[in-house]
């Protein structure tokens, strides 16, 4: 069986040479105390979490009379990943976080995400209800709240979706009734499906994010508040007092991601469950956004960290598991295998750093909070799904020890695949990329991005001939496809739009992954004249990443951009 092990040297090539996260002052951090901080991450990943991976799969969640009981290994990872100060990293020094440079603390993220993802989704949610929390919730909230969930005493969750609304949030039916003694609290009354780290004996308590309905509201999503529901009742000290009437009704038998909790979750059956008000009443799902959007980039991060950590495992066992008298990976259809997955997954890497960096700018230039808007869908959508082709790679390069489960590799599969659902399936990212994020803006941040990409593109040297000719060709494609669907949007023909909008997500995701393995190429052909020994093999291999990525992936986005202007029929038309 592999050992675990990240590419430290291409997450610091991207965070110091490609990205320079140095750069922003206000951090006072150098190249060295990035690298510092990354390794010490890698460090405890390897040790204390990535060792939970299997084993927590195996034994998975229970149902107990006591609630919900995850398997022992993770109690121990996840106290050292608090007290060590990693769940701290990059979070407002103001309630107790280390800040850091956003990508950093992303590519801190990835690492522990894809050593085990279904442990990482606890802290994980933890952290986005909390953001929420700091954000929009009033003294009290914060107060009360915060730094129990700091300290790693209490969990969150965010509660969305229910069985007759699913991803049309806006026909929930839980209720929410002003408590007439108690300003900002309301009794909750309704059930929640599908709740990821709902409940579980890693936290004391766990603080529900959910959304309700509160009496005379409007229907949809206009109508919808947000809430701070508590397991249990807080009494005034910050002790915990008896149940807050929210219970666990059930968890469910999942194809992966055994480890994580995904429960049923009842409010309000005896009529006791309260919750604290957060934000304004009727700016639920504006509040929750701020969660989703923080929750859909993790899901992108969740099929980049798996599929690096896939690709490293599978490069160890091509180089030593011998077939016909040789090692697997010198017989070229694995070695082209194994190019497109590297290829691929540093690809989905330099995306989601790219995007976390965006953060940072973002303080500088208003324009880079419009890319991360735009390149939110993308990572969500693209990262999942290519990122569950890499393990699928992963199996096939392993044979049949790939296909049974002592080796590991297909957990990834199982693992992978939720995230191409939840958080917004793919395809209504692909909705909001093209119908808020082009049409309604519109295509200026998709215009300002592109001409960024554009200029790159022109400015590659003659030994990438073959690729700029791809860029230009991928580039026209593109136009073409978006002026079609940019017709029939103004002729009022949004079947034509929907059916289309996939498709066009996908092929833009490719030229920007191709775009910022440019960017690394670019940078490692400087360095190039004056590397020596293992640092040289690294920048040349950078160089091939962005070749075969052009030659075995780009190149489908020109034929996808054809699949969208050569339909002239409403496929809602057709019979199934």
């Amino acid at each position: 069986m592999a050992n675990y092990k990240a590419d430290q040297e291409d997450i610091l090539f991207n965070l110091n040479d490609v990205l320079n996260v140095s750069q922003f002052e206000k951090y006072g951090f150098d190249a060295g105390s990035v690298k510092e901080i990354l390794i010490e991450c890698d460090k405890f990943v390897e040790n204390e979490i990535y060792p939970t991976r299997q084993e927590s799969d195996e034994q998975g969640v229970k149902m107990t009379p006591k609630g919900v009981v995850v398997p022992e290994c993770l109690h121990k990872a996840n106290k050292g990943y608090y007290d060590m100060g990693w769940y701290a990293l990059g979070i407002a020094e103001d309630i107790g976080g280390t800040p850091v440079p956003e990508a950093l603390s992303a590519a801190c993220r990835s690492l522990s995400t894809g050593a085990n993802t279904a442990w990482s989704m606890y802290p994980g949610l933890t952290k986005g209800a909390m953001n929420v929390m700091r954000l929009v919730g009033d003294d009290f909230v914060k107060s009360t709240f915060i730094p129990k969930i700091m300290t790693g005493t209490w969990g969150g969750t965010m509660c969305l979706t229910e069985a007759g609304a699913g991803s049309d949030v806006g026909n929930l039916k839980t209720t929410a009734t002003p408590v007439d003694s108690k300003s900002g609290w309301y009794k909750i009354k309704g059930t929640k499906i599908f709740i990821s780290s709902g409940e579980s004996d890693l936290y004391e308590n766990n603080i529900h994010l959910v959304l309700a309905r509160t009496p005379g509201a409007d229907a949809g999503t206009k109508g919808i508040s947000l809430f701070a529901v508590p397991r249990f009742n807080v009494n005034e000290d910050g002790s915990l007092g008896d149940s807050n009437d929210v219970t666990c009704a059930s968890v469910e038998h999942k194809m992966g991601i055994h480890a994580s909790a995904t429960s049923v979750m009842n409010f309000g059956d005896e009529g006791l469950c309260e919750g604290y008000l957060v934000g304004k009443e009727f700016d639920g799902m504006q509040n929750m956004f701020i969660m989703m959007n923080e929750a859909r980039l993790d899901c992108g991060m969740q099929g980049e960290s798996q599929a690096n950590l896939a690709y490293e495992l599978t490069k160890q066992y091509v180089s030593e598991r011998t077939q016909f008298k040789t090692e697997l990976i010198n017989h070229p259809d694995i070695r082209k295998m194994m190019l497109k997955m590297r290829a691929m997954s540093r690809g989905l890497r330099s995306l989601i750093l790219y995007t976390a960096n965006l953060f940072d700018k973002a303080e500088e230039d208003k324009k880079y909070e419009d890319y991360v808007g735009l390149l939110t869908p993308i990572c969500k959508s693209f990262c999942t799904e290519q990122g569950f082709n890499v393990a699928v790679d992963a199996v096939q390069a392993h044979g049949g020890y790939g296909y049974c489960t002592e080796y590991g590799i297909e957990q990834f599969v199982r693992d992978i695949k939720i995230a191409t659902i939840y958080e917004g399936t793919n395809g209504i990212q692909a909705i909001d990329f093209v119908m808020r994020k082009i049409l309604k803006d519109k295509g200026n941040a998709l215009k300002a991005i592109s001409e960024e990409i554009f200029h790159s593109s022109n400015n590659l040297s003659d030994e990438f001939t073959f690729e700029k000719g791809i860029f230009s060709r991928a580039f026209a494609a593109s136009q073409e496809a978006m002026g079609y669907i940019g017709k029939h949007a103004s002729a009022g023909n949004m079947n034509f739009v929907l059916q289309s909008a996939k498709d066009f997500l996908d092929l833009s995701s490719h030229i920007v992954v191709a775009w910022r393995l440019m960017k690394s190429a670019m940078v490692a052909h400087e360095q190039l004249e004056t590397a020596t020994g293992e640092r040289k093999v690294f920048l040349e291999s950078k160089i091939v990443d962005f070749k075969i990525y052009c030659s075995q992936y780009l190149v489908q986005s020109i034929a996808t951009a054809k699949s969208i202007v050569s339909v002239e029929e409403d496929f809602s038309n057709y019979s199934i």
